[in-house]
């Protein structure tokens, strides 16, 4: 699934993931490449570019499933930061991460 096949409100919870990765405290600078598997500064470009992102390019299929995913699962200890960042709950990040992948979006 492209991000075109998601409502509106799923796509703009993708952005606000990639804008919380790149812009939030959820992360360390130094770690991000790891992390990711792209390093902040990109993440800041595709944050800069949105909407108008290549998805069908690996960078930033990696940077959309790993935004939400480390979102979820890493162990940032920033759960009070999230709502200042991102408009839904976790579970719901998580449904959204799992349409995306499911539809083709995030790769195999």
């Amino acid at each position: 699934m492209s991000l075109q096949g998601l409502a509106a409100n799923e796509s703009q919870v993708v952005f606000e993931c990639l804008r919380a990765a790149s812009e939030g405290p959820f992360f360390d600078d130094d770690y991000s490449h790891c992390i990711f598997g792209v390093h902040r500064t990109e993440l800041a470009v595709l944050v800069d570019a949105w909407p108008n992102i290549d998805e069908s390019d690996a960078g930033p299929r990696c940077a959309i499933i790993n935004s939400m995913n480390n979102l979820l699962r890493y162990p940032h200890r920033q759960w009070g930061e999230w709502d200042r960042f991102i408009s839904v709950s976790p579970e719901e990040v998580g449904r959204i991460s799992s349409k995306w992948r499911e539809g083709g979006g995030g790769g195999t």
